[in-house]
Protein backbone atom coordinates (compact mmCIF):
# COMPACT_ATOMS: atom_id res chain seq x y z
CA UNK A 1 0.00 0.00 0.00
CA UNK A 2 1.16 3.10 -0.91
CA UNK A 3 2.50 5.91 1.86
CA UNK A 4 0.69 9.55 1.61
CA UNK A 5 1.47 12.18 3.93
CA UNK A 6 -1.15 15.28 4.03
CA UNK A 7 0.03 18.67 6.11
CA UNK A 8 -1.76 20.48 7.69
CA UNK A 9 -1.16 24.01 9.50
CA UNK A 10 -3.56 23.48 12.34
CA UNK A 11 -6.15 21.21 13.45
CA UNK A 12 -8.37 24.48 14.86
CA UNK A 13 -11.45 26.11 13.25
CA UNK A 14 -10.60 26.92 9.55
CA UNK A 15 -12.05 25.71 6.19
CA UNK A 16 -8.16 24.72 5.16
CA UNK A 17 -7.81 22.57 7.84
CA UNK A 18 -11.13 20.95 7.31
CA UNK A 19 -10.62 19.58 4.15
CA UNK A 20 -7.11 18.77 4.18
CA UNK A 21 -8.08 16.38 7.69
CA UNK A 22 -11.65 15.21 5.37
CA UNK A 23 -9.39 14.31 2.93
CA UNK A 24 -6.54 12.37 5.15
CA UNK A 25 -9.74 9.98 5.98
CA UNK A 26 -10.97 9.19 3.06
CA UNK A 27 -8.17 8.98 1.27
CA UNK A 28 -7.14 6.78 4.19
CA UNK A 29 -9.15 3.94 2.74
CA UNK A 30 -7.01 3.40 -0.11
CA UNK A 31 -3.51 4.23 0.90
CA UNK A 32 -1.03 4.23 3.97
CA UNK A 33 -2.07 7.68 5.04
CA UNK A 34 -0.38 9.72 7.81
CA UNK A 35 -1.50 13.36 9.05
CA UNK A 36 1.67 15.34 9.69
CA UNK A 37 -0.25 18.72 12.19
CA UNK A 38 2.71 21.34 12.08
CA UNK A 39 0.94 23.44 15.49
CA UNK A 40 -1.42 21.31 16.90
CA UNK A 41 -2.30 24.34 19.98
CA UNK A 42 -5.79 23.84 19.79
CA UNK A 43 -8.21 20.92 18.12
CA UNK A 44 -11.13 21.56 16.42
CA UNK A 45 -11.53 18.96 14.37
CA UNK A 46 -9.88 15.62 15.76
CA UNK A 47 -8.39 12.96 13.57
CA UNK A 48 -8.52 9.47 14.47
CA UNK A 49 -6.06 8.31 12.23
CA UNK A 50 -1.95 7.94 12.56
CA UNK A 51 -1.05 11.86 13.32
CA UNK A 52 2.70 13.20 13.69
CA UNK A 53 2.92 16.70 15.64
CA UNK A 54 5.90 18.73 13.83
CA UNK A 55 5.45 21.45 17.52
CA UNK A 56 5.76 24.03 15.45
CA UNK A 57 4.07 27.41 17.11
CA UNK A 58 2.59 28.92 13.80
CA UNK A 59 0.64 31.71 15.78
CA UNK A 60 3.36 34.54 16.08
CA UNK A 61 3.17 35.90 12.93
CA UNK A 62 6.60 38.31 13.24
CA UNK A 63 8.80 38.26 10.31
CA UNK A 64 11.73 36.35 12.50
CA UNK A 65 9.50 33.95 13.73
CA UNK A 66 8.22 33.31 10.11
CA UNK A 67 11.47 33.04 8.92
CA UNK A 68 12.37 30.26 12.12
CA UNK A 69 9.33 28.18 11.42
CA UNK A 70 9.86 27.96 7.75
CA UNK A 71 13.46 26.63 8.40
CA UNK A 72 12.55 24.51 11.90
CA UNK A 73 9.62 22.51 9.84
CA UNK A 74 11.76 21.82 6.95
CA UNK A 75 14.48 20.53 9.40
CA UNK A 76 11.98 18.50 10.70
CA UNK A 77 9.82 17.39 7.41
CA UNK A 78 12.88 16.62 5.88
CA UNK A 79 13.79 13.87 8.47
CA UNK A 80 10.13 12.93 8.79
CA UNK A 81 10.33 12.15 4.47
CA UNK A 82 13.67 10.31 5.20
CA UNK A 83 12.69 8.06 8.16
CA UNK A 84 9.12 7.14 6.45
CA UNK A 85 9.88 6.92 2.93
CA UNK A 86 6.75 8.40 1.89
CA UNK A 87 5.50 7.44 -1.68
CA UNK A 88 3.86 11.31 -2.05
CA UNK A 89 3.38 14.47 0.47
CA UNK A 90 0.41 16.57 -0.28
CA UNK A 91 0.37 19.67 1.75
CA UNK A 92 -2.58 22.20 2.60
CA UNK A 93 -2.05 25.93 2.44
CA UNK A 94 1.62 28.20 1.91
CA UNK A 95 2.60 27.63 5.73
CA UNK A 96 2.66 24.00 4.72
CA UNK A 97 3.32 23.93 1.19
CA UNK A 98 7.14 26.07 1.40
CA UNK A 99 8.79 23.66 4.00
CA UNK A 100 6.87 20.63 2.05
CA UNK A 101 8.98 21.92 -1.15
CA UNK A 102 12.16 23.01 0.61
CA UNK A 103 12.32 19.55 2.27
CA UNK A 104 12.96 17.36 -0.54
CA UNK A 105 11.40 14.42 -2.02
CA UNK A 106 10.24 13.26 -5.04
CA UNK A 107 6.56 13.57 -5.25
CA UNK A 108 4.94 16.43 -3.36
CA UNK A 109 1.62 17.71 -4.21
CA UNK A 110 1.00 21.54 -3.30
CA UNK A 111 -2.60 22.67 -2.30
CA UNK A 112 -3.32 26.38 -3.07
CA UNK A 113 -6.33 27.55 -0.95
CA UNK A 114 -6.19 31.39 -1.10
CA UNK A 115 -6.27 33.72 -4.08
CA UNK A 116 -3.19 35.61 -2.79
CA UNK A 117 -3.10 37.71 -6.06
CA UNK A 118 -6.20 39.75 -4.01
CA UNK A 119 -4.66 40.06 -1.26
CA UNK A 120 -1.32 41.39 -2.37
CA UNK A 121 -1.21 43.56 -4.20
CA UNK A 122 1.48 45.75 -3.37
CA UNK A 123 5.42 45.76 -4.01
CA UNK A 124 6.08 43.38 -0.88
CA UNK A 125 3.44 40.60 -2.26
CA UNK A 126 5.27 41.21 -5.83
CA UNK A 127 8.42 40.25 -4.58
CA UNK A 128 6.79 37.21 -2.60
CA UNK A 129 4.65 36.34 -5.98
CA UNK A 130 8.10 36.14 -7.71
CA UNK A 131 9.60 33.84 -4.83
CA UNK A 132 7.04 31.60 -4.94
CA UNK A 133 6.33 31.34 -8.79
CA UNK A 134 9.96 29.85 -8.19
CA UNK A 135 9.29 27.33 -5.22
CA UNK A 136 5.96 25.79 -6.90
CA UNK A 137 7.85 25.51 -10.11
CA UNK A 138 10.35 23.39 -8.24
CA UNK A 139 11.01 19.62 -9.34
CA UNK A 140 9.81 17.95 -6.59
CA UNK A 141 6.76 19.41 -7.24
CA UNK A 142 4.19 16.62 -9.24
CA UNK A 143 1.39 19.14 -9.39
CA UNK A 144 -0.44 22.75 -7.84
CA UNK A 145 -3.77 22.26 -7.03
CA UNK A 146 -6.22 25.16 -6.12
CA UNK A 147 -9.30 24.81 -5.08
CA UNK A 148 -11.04 27.43 -7.39
CA UNK A 149 -10.54 27.92 -10.80
CA UNK A 150 -10.03 31.37 -10.36
CA UNK A 151 -7.17 30.87 -8.38
CA UNK A 152 -5.94 28.57 -10.89
CA UNK A 153 -6.50 31.28 -13.82
CA UNK A 154 -4.53 33.82 -11.09
CA UNK A 155 -1.95 31.64 -11.14
CA UNK A 156 -1.26 31.72 -14.74
CA UNK A 157 -1.92 34.50 -15.41
CA UNK A 158 0.28 36.53 -12.73
CA UNK A 159 2.84 34.10 -12.17
CA UNK A 160 2.90 33.17 -16.07
CA UNK A 161 3.01 29.25 -14.53
CA UNK A 162 2.78 26.22 -16.71
CA UNK A 163 -1.03 25.26 -17.32
CA UNK A 164 0.08 21.57 -16.90
CA UNK A 165 1.64 21.82 -13.74
CA UNK A 166 -1.73 23.58 -12.06
CA UNK A 167 -5.27 21.86 -11.54
CA UNK A 168 -8.04 23.23 -9.90
CA UNK A 169 -10.48 19.95 -7.61
CA UNK A 170 -12.52 21.97 -5.47
CA UNK A 171 -13.20 20.98 -1.58
CA UNK A 172 -15.07 18.44 -0.87
CA UNK A 173 -18.45 18.26 0.87
CA UNK A 174 -20.28 15.46 2.84
CA UNK A 175 -23.70 16.78 2.20
CA UNK A 176 -25.23 14.22 3.72
CA UNK A 177 -23.74 14.71 7.38
CA UNK A 178 -24.13 18.23 7.34
CA UNK A 179 -27.63 17.89 6.49
CA UNK A 180 -27.98 15.89 9.46
CA UNK A 181 -25.96 18.24 11.19
CA UNK A 182 -28.17 20.85 10.34
CA UNK A 183 -31.50 19.18 11.96
CA UNK A 184 -30.09 19.05 15.20
CA UNK A 185 -31.87 21.53 17.74
CA UNK A 186 -30.64 24.91 18.46
CA UNK A 187 -31.90 24.24 22.20
CA UNK A 188 -32.21 27.76 23.92
CA UNK A 189 -32.05 29.81 20.99
CA UNK A 190 -35.36 28.40 19.34
CA UNK A 191 -37.31 31.51 20.22
CA UNK A 192 -34.97 33.78 18.20
CA UNK A 193 -35.51 32.18 15.05
CA UNK A 194 -39.31 33.14 15.28
CA UNK A 195 -37.73 36.18 13.91
CA UNK A 196 -36.08 36.52 10.43
CA UNK A 197 -32.62 35.92 11.37
CA UNK A 198 -29.72 36.74 8.02
CA UNK A 199 -26.75 34.36 9.39
CA UNK A 200 -22.86 34.55 8.33
CA UNK A 201 -20.36 32.71 9.29
CA UNK A 202 -16.36 32.56 9.06
CA UNK A 203 -13.58 34.23 10.82
CA UNK A 204 -13.48 37.80 12.09
CA UNK A 205 -10.99 39.04 9.68
CA UNK A 206 -10.24 41.15 7.05
CA UNK A 207 -10.82 39.46 3.76
CA UNK A 208 -14.75 38.64 5.51
CA UNK A 209 -15.78 42.02 5.08
CA UNK A 210 -18.41 41.44 7.98
CA UNK A 211 -18.98 45.40 8.73
CA UNK A 212 -20.21 46.38 5.53
CA UNK A 213 -23.21 43.50 6.45
CA UNK A 214 -23.19 45.54 9.88
CA UNK A 215 -23.45 48.63 8.14
CA UNK A 216 -26.52 47.16 5.55
CA UNK A 217 -28.15 45.34 8.35
CA UNK A 218 -28.30 48.79 10.52
CA UNK A 219 -30.04 50.50 7.00
CA UNK A 220 -32.13 47.03 6.80
CA UNK A 221 -33.62 47.56 10.19
CA UNK A 222 -35.55 50.75 9.21
CA UNK A 223 -37.55 48.40 7.29
CA UNK A 224 -37.87 45.11 8.73
CA UNK A 225 -38.48 45.55 12.52
CA UNK A 226 -38.56 41.90 12.70
CA UNK A 227 -34.90 41.21 11.61
CA UNK A 228 -31.55 40.02 13.19
CA UNK A 229 -28.10 39.48 12.51
CA UNK A 230 -26.44 35.93 13.67
CA UNK A 231 -22.98 36.26 13.37
CA UNK A 232 -20.86 32.97 13.72
CA UNK A 233 -17.26 32.95 13.92
CA UNK A 234 -13.87 34.56 15.70
CA UNK A 235 -11.23 36.10 14.98
CA UNK A 236 -8.48 39.51 15.31
CA UNK A 237 -11.29 41.94 14.14
CA UNK A 238 -13.94 40.41 16.81
CA UNK A 239 -13.38 43.59 18.85
CA UNK A 240 -13.83 46.05 16.52
CA UNK A 241 -17.16 44.13 14.80
CA UNK A 242 -18.81 44.48 18.07
CA UNK A 243 -17.67 47.80 18.55
CA UNK A 244 -18.95 48.70 15.47
CA UNK A 245 -21.76 47.45 15.93
CA UNK A 246 -22.42 48.84 19.24
CA UNK A 247 -21.47 52.59 17.85
CA UNK A 248 -24.52 51.86 15.12
CA UNK A 249 -27.05 51.62 18.28
CA UNK A 250 -27.63 48.43 17.44
CA UNK A 251 -28.25 46.42 20.45
CA UNK A 252 -25.34 43.80 20.46
CA UNK A 253 -25.39 40.50 21.95
CA UNK A 254 -22.20 38.50 22.56
CA UNK A 255 -20.52 34.97 23.75
CA UNK A 256 -17.90 36.28 25.52
CA UNK A 257 -19.86 39.46 27.18
CA UNK A 258 -21.61 37.07 30.62
CA UNK A 259 -25.39 39.02 29.27
CA UNK A 260 -28.04 36.43 29.15
CA UNK A 261 -29.12 35.47 26.11
CA UNK A 262 -32.50 36.65 24.86
CA UNK A 263 -34.65 37.74 21.91
CA UNK A 264 -34.32 41.65 22.25
CA UNK A 265 -30.82 42.11 21.07
CA UNK A 266 -30.36 42.58 17.17
CA UNK A 267 -26.83 41.50 16.64
CA UNK A 268 -25.62 38.27 18.07
CA UNK A 269 -21.77 37.49 17.95
CA UNK A 270 -22.18 33.66 18.61
CA UNK A 271 -18.32 32.81 18.19
CA UNK A 272 -16.74 29.58 16.98
CA UNK A 273 -19.84 26.84 16.76
CA UNK A 274 -18.99 23.70 16.60
CA UNK A 275 -22.03 22.68 14.48
CA UNK A 276 -23.01 26.27 12.69
CA UNK A 277 -25.38 24.51 10.42
CA UNK A 278 -28.09 24.24 13.12
CA UNK A 279 -28.33 28.14 12.96
CA UNK A 280 -28.11 28.26 9.32
CA UNK A 281 -30.39 25.81 8.56
CA UNK A 282 -32.70 27.73 10.60
CA UNK A 283 -32.40 31.36 9.06
CA UNK A 284 -34.45 33.28 6.48
CA UNK A 285 -31.02 34.06 4.33
CA UNK A 286 -27.01 32.95 4.59
CA UNK A 287 -25.12 36.20 3.55
CA UNK A 288 -21.17 36.04 2.57
CA UNK A 289 -19.50 39.79 2.37
CA UNK A 290 -16.32 38.50 1.74
CA UNK A 291 -13.77 40.74 -0.10
CA UNK A 292 -11.41 38.09 -1.35
CA UNK A 293 -12.36 33.71 -0.81
CA UNK A 294 -10.05 31.00 -1.93
CA UNK A 295 -13.49 28.91 -2.73
CA UNK A 296 -15.69 29.89 -0.31
CA UNK A 297 -16.73 26.65 1.80
CA UNK A 298 -20.18 28.33 3.95
CA UNK A 299 -21.72 29.09 0.37
CA UNK A 300 -21.60 25.06 0.10
CA UNK A 301 -22.46 24.29 3.20
CA UNK A 302 -25.04 26.73 3.95
CA UNK A 303 -26.57 25.50 0.13
CA UNK A 304 -26.62 22.08 1.66
CA UNK A 305 -28.52 23.40 4.80
CA UNK A 306 -31.40 24.61 2.60
CA UNK A 307 -31.43 28.01 3.00
CA UNK A 308 -30.79 30.65 0.42
CA UNK A 309 -27.62 31.88 -0.33
CA UNK A 310 -25.93 36.36 -1.35
CA UNK A 311 -22.86 36.83 -1.44
CA UNK A 312 -20.59 39.05 -3.21
CA UNK A 313 -18.87 37.67 -6.43
CA UNK A 314 -15.62 38.48 -5.07
CA UNK A 315 -12.43 37.32 -7.04
CA UNK A 316 -12.64 33.28 -7.10
CA UNK A 317 -14.87 30.99 -5.34
CA UNK A 318 -18.30 31.95 -4.99
CA UNK A 319 -19.33 32.62 -8.86
CA UNK A 320 -18.26 29.08 -9.82
CA UNK A 321 -20.18 27.69 -6.98
CA UNK A 322 -23.38 29.52 -7.48
CA UNK A 323 -23.49 30.11 -11.21
CA UNK A 324 -21.53 27.18 -12.23
CA UNK A 325 -18.78 29.50 -13.88
CA UNK A 326 -16.38 32.27 -13.12
CA UNK A 327 -18.21 35.24 -14.08
CA UNK A 328 -17.09 39.10 -14.08
CA UNK A 329 -16.73 40.15 -10.55
CA UNK A 330 -15.33 43.96 -11.67
CA UNK A 331 -19.01 44.35 -12.52
CA UNK A 332 -21.95 46.49 -10.71
CA UNK A 333 -24.29 43.97 -12.15
CA UNK A 334 -25.76 41.56 -9.58
CA UNK A 335 -26.44 37.97 -10.68
CA UNK A 336 -29.86 36.12 -10.05
CA UNK A 337 -29.64 32.86 -12.54
CA UNK A 338 -27.34 31.16 -10.35
CA UNK A 339 -28.25 28.61 -6.97
CA UNK A 340 -27.87 32.02 -5.44
CA UNK A 341 -27.49 35.70 -5.63
CA UNK A 342 -24.49 36.97 -6.66
CA UNK A 343 -23.63 40.85 -5.24
CA UNK A 344 -20.77 43.16 -6.75
CA UNK A 345 -17.72 43.42 -4.41
CA UNK A 346 -16.96 46.22 -2.09
CA UNK A 347 -13.58 48.41 -1.20
CA UNK A 348 -11.00 46.32 0.42
CA UNK A 349 -10.95 48.70 3.30
CA UNK A 350 -12.49 49.22 6.63
CA UNK A 351 -15.51 51.75 7.25
CA UNK A 352 -16.58 52.73 10.45
CA UNK A 353 -19.96 54.03 11.14
CA UNK A 354 -19.40 57.83 10.40
CA UNK A 355 -19.76 57.37 6.63
CA UNK A 356 -22.82 56.96 4.65
CA UNK A 357 -23.94 53.93 2.89
CA UNK A 358 -22.15 53.97 -0.64
CA UNK A 359 -24.29 52.74 -3.83
CA UNK A 360 -22.90 49.44 -3.64
CA UNK A 361 -24.32 49.09 -0.07
CA UNK A 362 -27.58 50.79 -1.07
CA UNK A 363 -27.77 48.18 -3.90
CA UNK A 364 -27.26 45.29 -1.45
CA UNK A 365 -30.41 46.65 1.34
CA UNK A 366 -32.32 47.11 -1.83
CA UNK A 367 -31.84 43.31 -3.03
CA UNK A 368 -32.34 41.87 0.38
CA UNK A 369 -35.11 43.77 1.61
CA UNK A 370 -36.90 42.54 -2.10
CA UNK A 371 -36.20 39.22 -1.19
CA UNK A 372 -37.10 38.88 2.15
CA UNK A 373 -40.71 39.65 1.40
CA UNK A 374 -40.29 37.59 -1.68
CA UNK A 375 -41.63 33.61 -0.86
CA UNK A 376 -41.62 32.66 -3.97
CA UNK A 377 -37.72 33.54 -4.29
CA UNK A 378 -36.67 32.49 -1.34
CA UNK A 379 -38.19 29.05 -2.09
CA UNK A 380 -36.38 29.03 -5.53
CA UNK A 381 -33.00 29.56 -4.24
CA UNK A 382 -33.40 27.50 -1.23
CA UNK A 383 -34.26 24.00 -3.83
CA UNK A 384 -31.81 25.46 -6.92
CA UNK A 385 -28.64 25.34 -3.83
CA UNK A 386 -30.15 22.18 -2.41
CA UNK A 387 -28.99 20.81 -6.05
CA UNK A 388 -25.97 22.38 -6.95
CA UNK A 389 -25.02 21.39 -3.07
CA UNK A 390 -24.44 17.90 -4.38
CA UNK A 391 -22.29 18.57 -7.37
CA UNK A 392 -19.23 19.01 -4.18
CA UNK A 393 -20.26 15.38 -2.70
CA UNK A 394 -17.00 14.18 -1.02
CA UNK A 395 -17.33 10.84 -3.02
CA UNK A 396 -17.33 12.82 -6.43
CA UNK A 397 -14.38 15.05 -5.54
CA UNK A 398 -12.19 12.52 -4.07
CA UNK A 399 -12.09 10.73 -6.84
CA UNK A 400 -10.96 12.98 -8.75
CA UNK A 401 -7.86 13.61 -5.62
CA UNK A 402 -7.74 9.39 -5.98
CA UNK A 403 -7.49 9.66 -9.95
CA UNK A 404 -4.32 12.64 -9.83
CA UNK A 405 -2.77 10.71 -6.79
CA UNK A 406 -2.37 7.27 -9.15
CA UNK A 407 -1.28 9.70 -11.89
CA UNK A 408 1.18 11.42 -10.18
CA UNK A 409 2.59 7.69 -8.35
CA UNK A 410 2.20 5.90 -12.19
CA UNK A 411 0.43 3.64 -10.66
Amino acid sequence: MKKIAIITPFLASGGLEKVAIVGAEELSKYFDVTLIVMDSFHIDYPYNGKTIDLDVVLMDRSIAKRLYNIISSTLKLRKLKKEHNFDLVISHGELANLPNVFSGGKHNILTVHENRFVALKDMQGKFVNKIIKYIYSAKNVSKVVTVSEGIRESFIENLGMDKTLIKTIHNPYNIEEIKILSKENVGEFSYLFEYDVLSITGRLTMSKGQWYLLRIFKELKKNNLNLKLMILGDGEMKEQLIKLSEDLDLKTYTVWSGKEFNDSFDVYFMGFQKNPFKFVKVSKLFVMTSLWEGFGNTIVEAMACGTPVVSTNCKSGPSEIINDRIVDSDSRKIYYDGAGILMPIFESKYVGNNMPLCDKEMLWVDTLNELLTNTKKLEYYKLKGLTRAEYFNLDRIMQEWKKLIYNSLNI
